[in-house]
C-alpha cells in the first residue's frame, strides 16, 4: 500500500507540470481507423492484410500492481498487443499508408481530433495515424492515476501526469515522422503508435483485415505497411497501385512469421 501511494503522489507532483489538461465531455468518437484518406471525387485504394501461418496464443498482461487494473480485468484478462489476429485469417494494427506519389501537394489537417482514450488500464486504439499539425487528445476514463510519456525523435519528448479521471491531454506534432510511442511509467504494459504524416491518406486495419483509402487524385502510388511486431514480415513491404477516378483498385497483403535461418 505504501508503495501505491508513494506512485500516485509521485504523479501527483508531476501533474504541477502540466499546463494543458481539462476536465471535458468526452468527444464523439472518430471515423472507423480502417477508412482514411478525403471524402472527395477520386480515386479509392480497398484490400485487406492476411496472414498465414500458425497464429500463436496472445499472452496475458500481468496487472494485479493496481487494484483498479485488476479488478476491471477480472473476468476478462487484458491481452498484449503485439500482435492481434483478426477474422478469417486476416491481421488487425498494420497502418496501410501512401508512401510515394504525394510529394509536392499539400494537405491541412482536420478538424477532427484523434481521440486516444486511456481505458481498462490501456491505450486505445493502439495503432492510429495523424496530420501534421492535426488535434491528438488523450483521455483519462479510468479511476485511477496515468501519465502519458511520449518517446519522439523529430517532435519532442513528454512526460505528462493524467492523476485523475475525466483529465484531457492536448498535443499536435509539428513535424512529420514514423512510430512515435505513447507509453505509461505506472503501468509498463501500456503502450500505443501514432503516425504523423503529411498527408490523410493512410487506414489502419481492425477487425476484418480490411482498409480503404479514399479520394485519391488519379495517377501512381507506392502503398506500404507498417506492424510493430517484426517477428512477421509482409509478402511485399510496399506496392505499386495505379488509382483511376471513380474507380477502385484492390490490394492484399500477407504477413507471416519470420523463417528461421538454418544452422
Amino acid at each position: 500500500m505504501a508503495t501505491r501511494r508513494f506512485r500516485v503522489s509521485a504523479v501527483w507532483i508531476l501533474s504541477l507540470l502540466v499546463p494543458i489538461w481539462f476536465a471535458q465531455p468526452w468527444p464523439i468518437a472518430a471515423a472507423e481507423l480502417n477508412v482514411g484518406g478525403i471524402d472527395q471525387d477520386g480515386g479509392t485504394i480497398k484490400g485487406v492484410v492476411k496472414f498465414s501461418g500458425r497464429q500463436a496464443k496472445r499472452k496475458r498482461h500481468r496487472v494485479d500492481a493496481d487494484a483498479y487494473c485488476a479488478h476491471a480485468h477480472a473476468d476478462k484478462p487484458l491481452l498484449k498487443e503485439k500482435f492481434v489476429f483478426g477474422k478469417d485469417e486476416t491481421l488487425q494494427n498494420v497502418f496501410v499508408y501512401v508512401s510515394k506519389g504525394l510529394e509536392g501537394k499539400k494537405f491541412d489537417p482536420p478538424t477532427e481530433k484523434l481521440t486516444i482514450d486511456q481505458k481498462g488500464c490501456q491505450y486505445v486504439p493502439h495503432v492510429a495515424g495523424v496530420v501534421v499539425d492535426q488535434t491528438v487528445e488523450i483521455l483519462n476514463s479510468d479511476d485511477t492515476a496515468h501519465n502519458v510519456k511520449l518517446l519522439s525523435k523529430k517532435n519532442g519528448k513528454q512526460n505528462n501526469a493524467m492523476p485523475a479521471k475525466g483529465m484531457v491531454l492536448k498535443k499536435k506534432f509539428g513535424k512529420a515522422e514514423m512510430k512515435v510511442e505513447y507509453r505509461c511509467d505506472v503501468h509498463p504494459w501500456m503502450s500505443a503508435y501514432v503516425h504523423v504524416m503529411e498527408h490523410p491518406f493512410f487506414a489502419v486495419t481492425q477487425d476484418d483485415g480490411t482498409f480503404t483509402i479514399r479520394g485519391l487524385p488519379p495517377g501512381k502510388y507506392e502503398l506500404s505497411v507498417w506492424h510493430e511486431f517484426k517477428v512477421f514480415k509482409p509478402d511485399k513491404p510496399s506496392v505499386m497501385v495505379e488509382v483511376a477516378a471513380g474507380k477502385a483498385a484492390e490490394v492484399t497483403f500477407t504477413y507471416a512469421p519470420k523463417k528461421k535461418r538454418k544452422k
